[in-house]
């Protein structure tokens, strides 16, 4: 399991900034992927702090219906 899934999965703040000092080490690392560690863990942190996320869209996508056009 990588990181981002260990950050997602993670139950306590200390355990998702321990995760993100991990990543830290990593010397290989793209900056995009550090950035999305730290994305994850902002996350992460909001839902475990019972705050509305703000990834979640407030109100739901109606769906487009498309219409079947008779080809000739």
């Amino acid at each position: 399991m990588g990181i981002r899934e260990e950050i997602k999965n993670a139950s306590s703040e200390s355990e998702i900034i321990s995760l993100l000092s991990k990543g830290n080490k990593f010397e290989m690392a793209s900056e995009v992927t550090r950035r999305s560690w730290k994305s994850t863990a902002r996350f992460r942190l909001s839902e475990l702090s019972n705050s509305v996320a703000a990834q979640i869209p407030e109100k739901p996508v109606a769906s487009k219906k498309i219409k079947n056009k008779n080809k000739k």
